[in-house]
């Protein structure tokens, strides 16, 4: 039940684009493309405290943290920048909490191989032998309040051009 629990934390995090359980002391990388600016992406943005940064193996003490981004009046280099500290949500918000629970039953209800079942008129779908758990339809449209922006996508609607 453990690994399940774990499965779906990582494919939550993984369709909202961000961590959102808390990562105590871990590191991540930004590649600096030049400039005083260097954005720190999304993923890591939640309730983020920074204890250490590194620049090349040398510890950067002249930055500043804007939440978004570090600004360095040096400027940041090319040089990769290391990164440790604390994010995520501490503890997990109750509707990321029900939405895991909700799956992870939903997992253990389905015979293995088994992709869903019906009661009324007995129907069950068998999975391909390549398929994998996922996320059901229901947990992510839950999840679209803790989901990342899509940047690029635009909502069109349609224009009659015979009137």
């Amino acid at each position: 039940m453990s690994a399940f629990l774990q499965d779906v934390s990582a494919l939550i995090e993984d369709y909202c684009g961000r961590e959102l359980l808390r990562r105590e002391g871990a590191t991540f990388a930004l590649y600096p493309q030049g400039g005083p600016a260097l954005p720190i992406p999304l993923r890591y943005r939640t309730r983020l405290t920074i204890s250490a940064v590194h620049q090349d193996g040398a510890v950067v003490t002249d930055y500043t943290h804007r939440g978004t981004e570090l600004v360095r009046d040096a400027h940041w280099l090319g040089q990769l920048v290391t990164v440790t500290g604390s994010w995520g949500h501490t503890p997990a918000p109750a509707g990321l909490v029900a939405i895991t629970s909700a799956e992870v039953i939903r997992w253990l209800a389905l015979s293995p191989g088994v992709e869903s079942e019906r009661v009324g008129e007995v129907e069950v779908s068998f999975a391909g032998a390549g398929t994998a758990q996922a996320l059901s339809g229901a947990a992510r449209a839950s999840l679209r309040p803790y989901r990342r922006p899509t940047a690029g996508t635009l909502n069109l609607a349609a224009k009659r051009v015979w009137e």
